[in-house]
């Protein structure tokens, strides 16, 4: 218009300014010229690769000299004809490979070939490809591949190896081989760890594209299997429960706890090196995994005894297994039988201790001079059942109703008579049997008990009647006591019962007492304290 305005780069209608945009930066001076730069590491310039257009646009405001504004755009045209370069096959999720050290020699499931896992990516480069490194190894160099297979040790010493490239595809085949266990997490179960490895791809205009192979280690668990042992009752069995169980690839680290019962779903913690009570003994073990099990003796009265205890172990990382002991206690069947093999006779009490005697006697039998009165026996086999050496013991006192009893540990015993036992009711039933008896204690190798019994046979003493001789002349009388030299034996002599005229012994006479007992030549009379008289008829 009619107004004029200055001219010159610094002056002039426009107002002058730098101004970022979306691909690069305008320099706008006040005469209207300008200078925009392209900012070709710009992301938003990038993503036009291959062709792509774009445009830039900028507002500018024209000013007159009195004080008029007009405002106006310019608009760039923005082309990049640059191919960039992509990896792909780089963003699986969980990572791209996964390897167990349980598959590790020392692990709880080795198997070599599952240690080494395999993988590919692709690298797309349409400019060309100038460089690719992956973890340190050089796969392409000044566009080309170089040999293969390449390994390197990673920094947790496992091995990566570049198998192959195909230029053609761009196809990159890899593996990553586990070569021991790493470092894990303490006591945090099957957890893993990452390696990660960076690949870098740059084609030759000098585009760029990152990413990683990422390459999970899970770790291993030890794995604590069952114990089982058996053992008589009262007997002692020992072993290492740590034997059988698998550490993993992080080795048994140690036992952790013991506690009874087979409760499994919680760790056991504490309990070692003290006795931990079953219901038929107790086990201690160690953190080294030394067990001792200690049966109670006599503590089983039947099959089906078993003991059952919860351990804990734990390997070098901390990681834990719990699983049982299992003892089956079996029942001794410890058996005695009643020893009745010692059989002693009244006949021979006397009143001295001697020869094998415990104790004097305290009457005199019909045979004082006979050893009859002390008799020894032997238990060695009445019981049976028994493990190791047998000991045995009385239960109760040595001194019996009618004597003394010496039982040795080895069983062999001895009794002596003292004392005549008593008939009751009386009765004419010659030299029967009565017993006495005494309780015995066996005692095995492992502390099991049974018991017993020792029977003493004691056989009856019987009086000795003597025949009794005199002589008178007819029509005298005659007088005496016909027990004088009668023997009443240990039980002592009771009374005369009965007199009878004539010879026949063959039964007991009854009867007859302090009565007229005729005979051929006179008559007898008796009573039952033994006097006797004959009266001799005259003539």
């Amino acid at each position: 218009g009619a107004d004029r305005v200055p001219v010159g780069e610094n002056s002039g209608p426009i107002t002058p300014g730098t101004f970022v945009g979306t691909y690069g930066t305008l320099v706008l001076n006040a005469n209207g010229t300008y200078t925009y730069t392209l900012n070709t590491s710009d992301a938003d310039f990038k993503a036009l690769h291959g062709g792509g257009n774009g445009t830039e646009t900028f507002t500018y405001t024209l000013t007159d000299a009195d004080g008029d504004t007009s405002t106006a755009n310019l608009v760039l045209n923005i082309h990049n004809n640059d191919d960039g370069v992509t990896l792909n096959g780089l963003d699986v999720s969980g990572g791209e490979l996964t390897v167990y050290e349980k598959n590790l020699t020392d692990g709880t499931s080795p198997n070599t070939p599952a240690l080494t896992q395999s993988g590919t990516f692709t690298v797309t480069a349409l400019d060309g490809l100038q460089t690719l490194t992956v973890g340190g190894i050089t796969v392409v160099s000044g566009g080309v591949a170089v040999g293969f297979p390449q390994s390197i040790t990673t920094p947790l010493g496992s091995t990566l190896t570049i198998t192959g490239f195909n230029p053609e595809t761009g196809v990159v085949s890899y593996s990553y081989t586990l070569v021991d266990n790493e470092t894990h997490p303490d006591a945090d179960g099957t957890n893993s760890i990452t390696e990660n490895f960076n690949v870098v791809a740059t084609d030759t205009d000098g585009s760029t594209a990152s990413g990683q192979i990422n390459v999970n280690i899970v770790d291993d668990l030890p794995t604590a299997k069952p114990d089982a042992d058996s053992v008589q009752e009262g007997g002692t069995v020992s072993g290492n429960v740590l034997d059988n169980d698998i550490g993993g690839a992080d080795g048994l680290g140690a036992v952790i706890g013991v506690r009874a019962g087979g409760n499994t779903s919680t760790p056991a913690v504490g309990g070692l090196n003290t006795q931990i009570n079953g219901n038929y003994g107790y086990l201690t073990l160690d953190a080294n995994g030394n067990a001792v099990y200690h049966s109670n003796p006599n503590a089983v009265s039947g099959p089906g005894a078993v003991d059952v205890f919860t351990y804990t172990v734990r390997d070098a990382d901390g990681d834990q297994s719990t699983t049982t002991i299992t003892i089956d206690v079996y029942n001794s069947c410890l058996q005695a039988v009643s020893d009745s093999d010692v059989t002693v006779y009244e006949k021979a009490l006397d009143l001295n201790k001697d020869g094998l005697d415990l104790a004097p006697g305290t009457v005199v039998g019909s045979q004082p001079g006979s050893t009859g009165e002390t008799a020894s026996g032997t238990l060695v086999g009445s019981v049976s059942g028994a493990v190791g050496a047998i000991t045995y013991a009385l239960v109760g006192s040595a001194t019996g109703a009618h004597g003394q009893i010496l039982l040795n540990p080895n069983g062999t015993y001895t009794y002596t008579l003292t004392s005549p036992p008593s008939t009751s009711p009386n009765a004419n039933d010659g030299p029967n049997v009565t017993q006495e008896t005494f309780t015995y204690q066996a005692t095995d190798s492992l502390g099991n008990v049974v018991t017993s019994t020792i029977v003493v046979n004691i056989v009856d003493d019987v009086p000795t009647a003597k025949a009794d001789v005199d002589s008178v002349q007819e029509g005298g009388t005659v007088s005496g006591n016909v027990l004088d030299n009668d023997i009443g034996g240990a039980d002592g002599l009771g009374a005369v019962i009965g007199v009878r005229a004539g010879g026949n012994t063959s039964t007991p006479a009854v009867g007859g007492l302090n009565t007229q007992i005729n005979g051929n030549y006179g008559y007898l009379t008796l009573d039952a304290n033994g006097n006797a008289v004959y009266h001799s008829n005259p003539n």
